[in-house]
């Protein structure tokens, strides 16, 4: 059996400029993350991350806490999050860049609650896979990106008992929504729920895959409270 740990990115710098790099509270999330993998398993045998740079400054946060320097980490896109602007965009072209949604919400008695409803709209949407062809990618697409990520993972592995996966909030919500059974349109709920640098451990057995554990974030409670986060 080998244990594969899916590792959500730390804290990013939402309504930001430049959303694709580490809050400084992102920074602490990952070296946290690191403290607390080095105090329950030692070490991974493997380490995979996606190609963003969120993805690239959470594996070395943590894995510089976990003094694990030397391990040369694989870096596969296929791990990489969905394009939300794009998403947004295909709903509605004033959201299609972080100011025009800071734009948007500046218009709104309630700027966070309206746009949760249609970050919602958005999504289900694009779920729906009717307007397919709108989107840099689609629906069925990205599933199937997913998909084939963690298959090309567990193909590849060769002895390895722990791995290591740094990737996003979707990829993770994804791939437990299809073990689950959840519906799809019920995904973007799943993925609203998962904490920055949260855990989701799955088992790799002869007879398949199986989600041991989803979102673990235990260690971002009592006097760590201050590092949790959603967004």
């Amino acid at each position: 059996m080998t244990a594969i740990y899916l590792i959500r990115h730390g804290q990013a710098s939402f309504g930001k400029a430049e959303y694709d790099c580490l809050s400084e509270l992102g920074e602490q999330q990952a070296v946290h993350i690191g403290d607390s993998f080095r105090a329950r398993i030692g070490n991974f045998d493997k380490v995979v991350r996606g190609s963003m740079q969120r993805h690239q400054q959470t594996t070395n946060g943590c894995l510089s806490a976990m003094g694990q320097t030397d391990i040369e980490p694989t870096i596969d896109a296929a791990w990489n999050e969905y394009d939300h602007q794009d998403i947004l965009a295909q709903f509605n072209s004033e959201l299609a860049t972080a100011q025009g949604v800071k734009t948007y919400m500046s218009k709104q008695d309630n700027p966070h609650k309206s746009l949760e409803k249609v970050i919602a709209q958005a999504f289900s949407r694009w779920i729906s896979s009717q307007h397919n062809d709108d989107y840099i990618e689609s629906w069925p697409d990205y599933q199937h990106r997913i998909q084939t990520a963690l298959a090309n993972l567990i193909s590849g592995l060769d002895g390895e008992k722990r791995v290591a996966v740094f990737s996003s909030g979707g990829p993770i919500a994804l791939l437990s929504q299809a073990i689950l059974g959840v519906p799809a349109e019920n995904l973007m709920n799943l993925n609203w729920t998962l904490v920055n640098c949260g855990i989701t451990k799955l088992i790799s057995t002869q007879k398949g895959i199986i989600l041991s554990s989803l979102n673990e974030h235990s260690t971002f409670e009592g006097n760590n409270k201050h590092l949790l986060t959603y967004k």
